[in-house]
């Protein structure tokens, strides 16, 4: 019975004990310094512009899971946010933090939820929508100007149809013309704005090839004795004349001729009189 006390005891004690994922996990965090997250940017200060409001809570909830707090720490979201208010906004927080007005809002959405009531766009739908009708890509890039459409249509609510309408109305003609004459159909506004970008990058390339090929004709000279002219006025027409102005090339050279007949004329009829005098 000892012996198999004994025996049982030595068992036990040469047992490994037995680890879990997670506990290698910790251990190996551990001994490697732990996770590092990236360095945030932290956001900048709210005055109280409507149109800023959206851009400036976005900067926050990034801000947010970079420093781990992307759920609960309701308190120091909360603190963090008041923190940056200034001017009108600051206005609005100050009651509240000197605590002579109880806050309606014991969280963070609460907290978010009334600075959109005080802040936000009125109607951001009705808004958004006036602005994809008015919006024009002018001499901007198709990215620049669909990614600034994307951002505006998604407080829209559009469908594909309607928002790829008002997508192409605002594309410079070029664009429109080329889509035009497409056979290519789209089913989502995502697709349209990647053939608008593909479309674009093609017919600069187009504009470039084209471009070269006239920079090598304007700098073709034409020699000023190819043709038996070697009048200084005929040279100095010909050095800056292209191969596409040989029409306004030839009249040039006639004016000039008969210029030179006229002056001859001139003098030859001023030295007889002046002969004549002199008899």
């Amino acid at each position: 019975m000892a012996a198999t006390e004994e025996q049982g005891g030595a068992t036990s004690s040469n047992t490994t004990p037995i680890m879990s994922p997670e506990q290698m996990k910790q251990i190996i965090t551990s001994l490697s310094g732990g996770t590092r997250r990236p360095k945030a940017k932290e956001p900048e200060v709210y005055r109280g512009e409507r149109h800023k409001l959206r851009g400036w809570l976005a900067q926050l909830i990034v801000y947010y899971r970079t420093v781990g707090w992307q759920s609960r720490h309701d308190e120091e979201k909360i603190l963090y946010a008041t923190s940056l208010l200034r001017d009108d906004a600051g206005t609005w927080i100050t009651p509240y933090a000197e605590e002579r007005i109880t806050p309606a809002w014991d969280n963070w959405a609460g907290f978010k939820g009334e600075l959109q009531r005080q802040f936000g766009v009125i109607d951001a739908k009705g808004e958004a929508r006036i602005r994809l009708k008015n919006m024009k890509q002018g001499k901007r890039s198709v990215t620049e100007y669909w990614n600034e459409f994307r951002l505006v249509a998604s407080e829209a609510e559009l469908d594909d149809s309607t928002g790829g309408e008002l997508l192409l109305g605002g594309m410079i003609a070029e664009l429109q013309n080329a889509w035009g004459a497409s056979s290519e159909e789209y089913e989502e506004l995502e697709t349209l704005a990647q053939w608008a970008i593909r479309k674009e990058t093609k017919l600069a390339t187009v504009r470039h090839i084209q471009g070269s090929q006239k920079s090598v004709q304007r700098e073709t000279i034409i020699p000023g004795t190819q043709m038996g002219h070697t009048d200084p006025q005929i040279m100095a027409i010909r050095t800056t004349a292209t191969l596409s102005n040989w029409t306004r090339l030839e009249n040039d050279q006639d004016s000039i001729s008969q210029g030179k007949n006229s002056n001859e004329g001139y003098e030859s009829n001023y030295v007889s009189s002046a002969r004549g005098l002199d008899t």
